[in-house]
């Protein structure tokens, strides 16, 4: 198989071809223009040969037919009624009133027929000399254009080193980097078929390592299925055969509810991440919204937070319920965990939520960074205060989870006198088909 050129290379070919088109059209014009212009100066000194003829040599019934010149430049011969004819070249003899040009043994001669008061009267003009200095002027532009030609490769090297350097070292670079073993990428390789065959390694071992969080993704939700319908089973049961008290039953029913989220949550996941979405549900959001923030009531009210839902009982939204319950959940113990001890207000109708507290706020510099996956606190809040920094991955999933959907998620902060934060959270009423 051929050995594919370098970008260096092509870019060496491609400005020296461009050059030597350029160059060679120039040349063909010139020494066509060239010649055109010698048989145009040759005709006029043709005629204006026979016009002198005619006026200073012939004369009427006198001039004897024949031979009138014969130099090295200007041959002129006389025939009337056939007398004479016998002197001119054989292929001159019977030529017509006109101008001709012929090429005999490597001559230019230019021919004048013309019929006088006096005869018929021939004159050929020898522009061999002509011919010739024309031919070498079409010589020295072929040389002209070879020496172009290759000064243009070398200047063309010199600048393709220059501009095509440093894409080659990163090529380098780059291919040492590929999966599996290394890839050849010497200075005199295809950096774009290394570049092409690097990034199909790059991809197929995304694609594999895809495959393998899915099959992963899959297998933990298969394993943890089993202890989590036996915790529920065991909680169902103690609440029918125990005789217990009303907090401790509300416990109970606590355990039960956050098993079947874990289950809601675990199977969402595996069909977010094979593209599928959950089928959308009319639901009555501020009902949904109570009791989305009453499962996490326990923890907000030991940090101090307490939730305020001030939506309209009758706004209600299309939305995939699952989905929309992972996001809020994320923000409310975002809440807990950042801005507690403080109140957590949600407002807003079925186009936009609006999740606002009164805590510490965030630092301008950091909201940029706040749906970021990395684990390192971007807040500056009570947390902080407590000598906590790490941020969890619950808003970086709410964002993920909002793009799928087709949703709007953004933070706003800090509000009036320096404190609060508002997420705001567009659901535009019906969730993104998938692709």
């Amino acid at each position: 198989m051929a050995r594919r050129r370098s970008l260096a290379e092509r870019v060496v070919w491609a400005v020296t071809a461009t050059v030597a088109l350029l160059l060679g059209v120039q040349s063909v014009l010139a020494c066509l223009a060239m010649h055109a212009q010698e048989d145009e100066l040759s005709e006029t000194m043709l005629e204006r040969e026979v016009q002198q003829i005619i006026a200073h040599i012939l004369q009427p019934g006198l001039t004897s037919t024949g031979t009138l010149i014969d130099s090295s430049r200007v041959s002129a011969w006389l025939t009337r009624e056939g007398a004479g004819s016998d002197a001119i070249p054989a292929q001159m003899r019977n030529l017509a009133p006109g101008l001709y040009h012929f090429g005999p043994q490597g001559k230019s001669l230019h021919v004048a027929v013309a019929d006088t008061d006096d005869g018929r009267l021939t004159v050929v003009l020898d522009a061999t000399s002509a011919e010739d200095r024309v031919d070498r002027f079409t010589y020295t532009m072929i040389a002209l254009w070879i020496v172009c030609v290759a000064a243009t490769a070398w200047i063309a090297r010199g600048v393709a080193a220059i501009a095509v350097g440093p894409i080659a070292a990163a090529t380098r670079t780059i291919a040492r980097s590929a999966p599996d073993r290394p890839l050849p990428a010497e200075a005199g390789g295809d950096e774009a078929g290394v570049l092409i065959e690097t990034f199909n390694r790059f991809r197929d071992r995304v694609d594999d390592m895809v495959e393998r969080e899915r099959e992963f993704a899959a297998n933990l939700d298969h394993e943890i299925r089993t202890p989590l319908t036996t915790i529920r089973t065991d909680a169902e049961l103690i609440g029918l055969e125990a005789d217990l008290a009303p907090p401790q039953r509300r416990r109970l029913e606590r355990i039960a509810a956050s098993v079947d989220e874990i289950i809601a949550t675990t199977e969402s996941t595996l069909s977010y991440s094979a593209g599928r979405f959950g089928a959308a549900e009319t639901i009555e959001l501020r009902d949904f919204l109570v009791a989305s923030s009453s499962a996490l009531a326990d923890r907000a009210t030991a940090r101090g937070l307490r939730v305020v839902v001030e939506v309209g009982a009758d706004e209600r939204v299309s939305v995939d319920r699952q989905a929309l319950l992972v996001v809020v959940r994320n923000l409310v113990r975002n809440a807990i965990e950042h801005a507690a001890p403080a109140t957590l207000r949600i407002s807003g109708d079925r186009r936009e939520l609006v999740f606002s507290d009164d805590g510490p706020g965030i630092a301008p510099d950091r909201l940029a960074r706040m749906f970021e996956r990395p684990e390192r606190d971007h807040r500056v809040d009570a947390g902080a205060v407590r000598g906590t920094r790490v941020r969890g991955l619950g808003l970086a999933i709410a964002k993920r989870l909002c793009d799928l959907q087709g949703w709007r998620l953004a933070v706003d902060s800090p509000l009036a006198a320096g404190r609060g934060t508002a997420f705001r959270l567009s659901l535009g009423g019906v969730p993104r088909e998938p692709d």
